[in-house]
């Protein structure tokens, strides 16, 4: 965790470690794996936020990811040590945009980022629907006080709830 940042604009974190199964005939890493854990351990912290697996399970809506852009900065070797951390950069009444960092703690580096474009769904609809008011009210407050973290150094974002102008 950086330390200018307290508990409340703290992101939400996981430890874990590369597994053997996620290397690749290169010895590292493989590509498809980064993604993999950020989508599962990413979705394990988002139920911190109220949007996870007991919220899907409760109300038969849950999110769904429309846009990724990942950045590798680095490669993990097996049995790495890592920390996925988790900071939500926007949200609106239906969307939500993450970005997730996966450090390598031994040798202290940012092994890759990930940003998350996601969609509130009703699952009998499997249509797009507003978050209930207070968890949209808790993603923009988490969004607010995550927004003091300093980005991570080169970051450049690629995603955003801003839709881009049509040509006319």
């Amino acid at each position: 965790m950086p330390e200018t940042a307290t508990p409340a604009t703290a992101p939400l974190s996981a430890l874990l470690a590369v597994s053997p199964q996620w290397i690749d005939l290169y010895g590292h890493m493989n590509s498809a794996e980064y993604v993999g854990v950020f989508d599962r351990i990413g979705y394990q912290l988002l139920g911190q936020l109220g949007v996870g697996e007991a919220y899907t399970a409760a109300t038969n809506c849950g999110i769904y990811t429309v846009d990724v852009a990942v950045n590798y900065r680095r490669e993990l070797l097996v049995n790495a040590p890592l920390e996925l951390r988790l900071r939500v950069l926007a949200a609106d009444h239906k969307r939500l945009l993450c970005l997730m960092e996966l450090y390598q703690t031994r040798d202290d580096y940012l092994a890759a980022t990930m940003e998350q474009l996601s969609i509130h769904v009703d699952l009998n609809t499997r249509r797009v629907t507003p978050f209930p008011d207070d968890i949209a009210e808790r993603l923009r407050t988490v969004a607010a006080e995550h927004a003091a973290l300093p980005m991570p150094q080169r970051h450049i974002s690629r995603l955003s709830l801003l839709r881009p102008e049509q040509p006319a």
